[in-house]
């Protein structure tokens, strides 16, 4: 089965902005969440794109997608729990598990494309995070080449982010990608998240054992 996603013009459009604005801004970013576990070759569904960026460069990234790309900034609206258009964008704080050990709020822009894809930039504040950007390599994602966090830093990410669907994506992934893959991401998370890796690893456990006939490992011939 190919791991090429099919064509997606909405996905791909905005990929192409955010690179673009990226180097008009002369900073760096990296695709998490759906979009970095889909260029991995998982099968995820997913309808909005995440995008770590440094802290310093979250506004002025922000304010050149609106203002060269024509981009729509959102607000957060507590009466319906979602996204509304505003004027400028708006650097939102919401609780975020990943930070809790740094004791920060997430800060972030939530901005809409022209063809109306959801794009949340993320303030890089975790560690952990600052080495997903300086680390991630280029992936060609919906036709563009686009930087990717490393995929050890994308399930820390969601091991931390101790959601359903956060271990939902990890099991996703534990199940379509090979080993050898799994293995490699293991090693980078334990190198920068220790204590995080663990429960990491008791994820993947559990999906394997799930995958064995009668939930029993297969035992070596002696």
């Amino acid at each position: 089965m190919s791991n090429i996603p099919p064509s997606n013009p909405v996905i791909t459009s905005a990929l192409l902005d955010l690179t673009r604005a990226v180097r008009n801004v002369r900073t760096q970013m990296a695709l998490v969440g759906g979009q970095a576990l889909q260029s991995y070759g998982v099968p995820r569904t997913t309808e909005d794109a995440d995008t770590l960026v440094s802290r310093e460069d979250l506004e002025p990234l922000a304010d050149e997608l609106v203002d060269r790309f024509g981009w729509t900034p959102l607000d957060y609206d507590d009466e319906t729990e979602g996204y509304v258009p505003t004027d400028r964008p708006v650097v939102l704080l919401m609780d975020d598990p990943v930070l809790f050990d740094v004791h920060e709020q997430r800060e972030m822009i939530a901005l809409e494309t022209q063809l109306g894809l959801t794009v949340e930039l993320l303030a890089a504040q975790h560690p952990v995070e600052q080495e997903m950007i300086a680390r991630a390599a280029i992936r060609v994602h919906y036709d563009v080449r686009v930087p990717v966090a490393p995929l050890g830093g994308v399930l820390l990410v969601k091991v931390k982010a101790h959601q359903n669907k956060d271990t939902a994506a990890i099991e996703q992934t534990v199940e379509h990608l090979p080993a050898d893959v799994i293995q490699a991401a293991v090693v980078w998370s334990a190198e920068h998240d220790p204590a995080t890796t663990e429960d990491l690893r008791s994820i993947i456990r559990a999906v394997r054992v799930r995958r064995t006939p009668n939930g029993r490992r297969p035992r070596r011939p002696r």
